[in-house]
This record gives structure tokens, C-alpha cells and sequence, in this order.
């Protein structure tokens, strides 16, 4: 199984699966919708904004024997 980070996000994928997305994640670009509270005169409002794609991201391996067991423990509990 692959790793891939993105930000501090990690998911587990198949080495296809992760070829893949870091493919569309290099032609991908960074969307944000930005909200402007009131200031004077000028009412609250959003505008949106798209820039080229800049953060990094990072694959790794994992064993077949390590993900089964990380599999077996589950989701952590909140603590």
C-alpha cells in the first residue's frame, strides 16, 4: 500500500491509485472562497480566488502486514 500526504492529510491507496492521483494533483489548482466582513460602507461579502497549485505532497510504502494492522486497530479515539 501507498501513503500519500497532502497537507496533514494521509490516505492509503494501491501504488495505482497513487500514481494517479499525484498526476491530477500536479495539474490541479488551489480554490478559495474568502469572506470580507463589513468595513464602513462596504457590506460583508465573499470574493473567490484560484492560483497555481504550490503545496506539496509526499508517498510513501507501507508493508502489506503493517496496513493490516493498522486496519485492525481502526479509527483512533478523540481524546
Amino acid at each position: 500500500m501507498m501513503i500519500v500526504t497532502v497537507g496533514y492529510n494521509e490516505f492509503a491507496m494501491s501504488p495505482k491509485d497513487a500514481v494517479a492521483l499525484s498526476e491530477i494533483l500536479q495539474r490541479a489548482e488551489k480554490y478559495q472562497k474568502k469572506y470580507h466582513r463589513d468595513d464602513g460602507d462596504v457590506k460583508a461579502h465573499y470574493t473567490c480566488h484560484a492560483w497555481a497549485h504550490e503545496e506539496e505532497f509526499q508517498m510513501r510504502l507501507v508493508s502489506d502486514d503493517m496496513f493490516r494492522m493498522a486496519k485492525l486497530a481502526g479509527k483512533p479515539e478523540e481524546s
